[in-house]
């Protein structure tokens, strides 16, 4: 097993404690450190200024906390104030470790100033901390000793003293002994020679385990979305395994990521009367919408207005099949998309894709290419975040070009694609992420196709927000097909860059090689970037200016064309809403281009 959740449980659990008021029996603590600020204000006149002098470092700043806000009331009230104050000085000391200081207070106008001296801090001499129960031989018990917020030979501090018995008992809960108890917490300090020794003794008592799930829904009497035995198969753990409660956690989020509920509640209460010490697990869940609906618009300088419409089923039926078709319509491009989604070996992570899909394009004003596709797609999702696609797809392509040239080719694509996506932040206006891809594709005549090839193609994105308003912008990518015979590539194959997505001070498709004739005939070989500067003026409206470069191209020698512009964009409910007025600066007296698109950064 191993070590690294609990190492970041337990520091991160470090990190952000705060000093606790220290609850034994043998001696009382001070208040909250810092977190708490005792108020001598009396909501009044006006602040007073407060300077603290003798010392530095935490023991200075938690005196100011601890006395926190003056006002001229306090200072006319002294005799009441000063009671206070050394009660405040005297506790913010022994939260850090000095039992023996001294204070005095002077008055100088509207500033108070307080010279402390403090004697040597209490200094821990031993601490020692033992389990019983089967905490004992539990390795995540044995990783927080190696990482207590408190050695011996450091300045003993309540706060994290305090910090020591919540890791444990926070630990406790995580991993199922709800029974554990300190038999033992004591602090004994010794004046002089001015140190400490900590004895603490925490039974565990016996590890609880996860029962029976039992799944309901939302609504009485009505049956399960979803089949029992699919549901089954996302919990991630088994009747009987020790109880962790980040399984619990990872239950809930498998549930709500599946896209078949759009409400779930998962419960697992102990019960400690159980001799069984076994923890059954309530779910219940509310299926999501049965009809969705996506809605998209654009517009482009080069393509004119585009509408795109989706609708989805997520659950069509018990045994979790789904259905999605897509549909756009622009200037130069029609589209519709249909995906029947079935469940493989595991309802989420592991699904089949039936795919079907007719594409018409103009290209460049001069080739109309007609594309009709039918293929099966399996899609695994990976605990490390990355998806993989194994498909395989039949290909049917019809062009016809200006000067009344034609064509048809029939392809079978075998494939395979890995990609991964991470992002922070909200899913629609993420502050950072990344996504990248890679992709291969073949085609022989020895597999049933009209021509050979070899398709590679990669891409990567990169999101990153600084100081809160300046967000930076990568994108690039590559692409290049290997082929004995290119003329017999499909032109929908082949490799073009201009246009919203690619270099967008040139039109869609128009970088690329042509023929005698002037018509763009694509390229081998794609490289495609960007750098992205946005600037954030309020919550919804940015300012952006950026630099592409890329071209398509059969030979390195050709260049890369370079477009640049500025834009603006509004973060709508639904997604950003992207303006941007581009120019390709690589040609003499370039004209601008405007593109008008909804979609996310990533």
């Amino acid at each position: 097993m191993r070590l690294w959740p609990y190492v970041f449980i337990i520091t991160f659990a470090y990190s952000c404690s705060a000093i606790a008021k220290k609850d034994d029996d043998d001696f009382t603590a001070p208040e909250n450190y810092v977190t708490k600020l005792t108020k001598l204000t009396k909501d009044t006149s006006k602040d007073v200024t407060l300077r603290i002098e003798g010392v530095t470092g935490e023991l200075k700043t938690n005196i100011e906390a601890y006395i926190g806000e003056l006002s001229e009331d306090d200072l006319n009230s002294w005799r009441e104030t000063l009671v206070r104050l050394r009660k405040s000085v005297r506790e913010a000391s022994e939260a850090v470790g000095y039992y023996q200081t001294e204070a005095q207070f002077r008055r100088e106008k509207n500033q108070l100033i307080i010279t402390v001296k403090a004697d040597a801090p209490i200094i821990i001499k031993d601490l020692s901390l033992h389990y019983e129960g089967e905490a004992s031989n539990d390795i995540a018990f044995t990783a927080l000793l190696e990482l207590l917020p408190l050695k011996e030979g450091q300045i003993f501090h309540h706060g994290r003293y305090e910090n020591i018995k919540s890791l444990v008992q926070n630990l406790a809960l995580e991993r199922g002994y709800f029974d554990g108890k300190w038999t033992s917490n004591k602090v004994t300090i010794t004046q002089p020679p001015q140190t400490a020794d900590i004895v603490l003794d925490y039974d565990s008592g016996e590890r609880y385990r996860f029962g029976q799930v039992f799944f309901n829904a939302q609504q009485e009497n009505q049956p399960l979305p979803l089949k029992l035995s699919l549901l089954q198969q996302l919990a991630p753990f088994d009747e009987g395994e020790p109880y962790e409660a980040e399984k619990i956690i990872k239950f809930n989020k498998a549930l709500l990521d599946s896209r078949y509920f759009n409400e779930v509640r998962v419960r697992a209460d102990p019960d400690p009367t159980s001799a069984s010490k076994e923890i059954p697990v309530n779910v219940t869940l509310a299926a999501d919408k049965p009809n969705q609906f996506d809605l998209g618009i654009g517009y482009a300088t080069d393509i004119g207005a585009r509408l795109s419409v989706a609708w989805r089923r997520p659950l069509l039926n018990e045994n979790g099949h789904s259905i999605e078709i897509t549909s756009e319509l622009s200037q130069v491009r029609q589209s519709m998309d249909f995906r029947y989604g079935i469940p493989w070996r595991h309802p989420i992570n592991d699904t089949l894709q039936i795919i079907a899909g007719f594409k018409r394009e103009d290209i460049d004003s001069g080739t109309i290419t007609n594309n009709a596709i039918l293929g099966v797609e399996r899609q695994k999702k990976r605990e490390s975040g990355w998806q993989t696609n194994e498909s395989i797809r039949w290909s049917r392509e019809s062009y016809n070009k200006d000067n009344g040239e034609q064509g048809q080719s029939d392809l079978l694509l075998p494939g395979y694609g890995i990609s991964r996506v991470r992002t922070k932040g909200s899913k629609t206006d993420p502050s950072s992420g990344d996504r990248q891809y890679y992709q291969v594709e073949f085609a022989s005549p020895d597999l049933l196709s009209d021509a050979d090839l070899l398709s590679l193609r990669a891409g990567w994105r990169l999101l990153r927000t600084y100081v809160d308003r300046h967000q930076l912008g990568l994108r690039a990518d590559v692409g290049s097909i290997f082929s004995g015979n290119f003329d017999g590539v499909p032109l929908n194959m082949r490799f073009y860059a201009g246009g919203d997505q690619s270099v967008r001070g040139y039109d869609y498709k128009s970088l690329s090689p042509r023929d005698s004739t002037g018509q763009v005939i694509g390229a081998t070989s794609l490289l495609s970037s960007s750098v992205e500067y946005t600037f954030k003026l309020t919550k919804q409206w940015r300012l952006a200016t950026f630099v592409d470069a890329g071209n398509a191209f059969d030979a390195v020698s050709d260049g890369l064309k370079v477009g640049t512009g500025v834009g603006v964009r509004w973060i709508s409910p639904v997604g950003p809403v992207r303006l941007d007025i581009a120019w390709g600066v690589s040609d003499d007296n370039p004209s601008p281009r405007i593109h008008f698109i909804m979609g996310p950064a990533l």
